[in-house]
């Protein structure tokens, strides 16, 4: 009855780990059909004349419309191998500026690259951190994560 994946399985297959499982779920959750995604499109094109495109996202446009346009219906003919190869392309492309813009432009994307100030010292190891290999509280941890932590 088809290939069953659980959410965290997902996010780990997908970003190798699960601090971005909500990420994806609401990206998920958002693009659940066809018509909304290209409504999205539509609306990030607006929002970016407002703002004067600052990141440069603009770029992406026709990447994003060709994703648009790709018809998801079971009864749609199968893409040929240019088409394959084009909407391969337009994903990378867009997945790389959403990243770029994420890490040089986003507030919530610098704020995440500077490590919290705390006012106590870890002396302890995180317990799920030595199992297994991550920790679901993340940052917020009180627990030290490695000896230079």
């Amino acid at each position: 009855a088809g290939l069953r994946i659980a959410p965290d399985q997902w996010s780990s297959l997908l970003y190798g780990d699960q601090s971005h499982k909500s990420h994806m779920q609401s990206i998920i959750d958002k693009l659940q059909t066809p018509a909304s995604f290209a409504q999205s499109v539509q609306e990030l094109t607006i929002a970016l004349q407002r703002t004067g495109d600052p990141a440069n996202l603009t770029r992406l446009r026709p990447h994003l419309e060709l994703l648009a346009n790709i018809d998801p219906s079971p009864d749609a003919p199968p893409p040929t191998w240019e088409q394959l190869e084009n909407g391969l392309v337009a994903v990378r492309t867009v997945v790389h500026g959403l990243v770029d813009y994420i890490q040089n432009h986003s507030k919530k994307g610098a704020d995440q690259q500077q490590p919290p100030q705390h006012s106590k010292y870890k002396t302890y190891m995180c317990r799920d951190m030595k199992q297994r290999r991550e920790c679901p509280r993340g940052a917020s941890c009180t627990f030290a994560h490695s000896q230079e932590e």
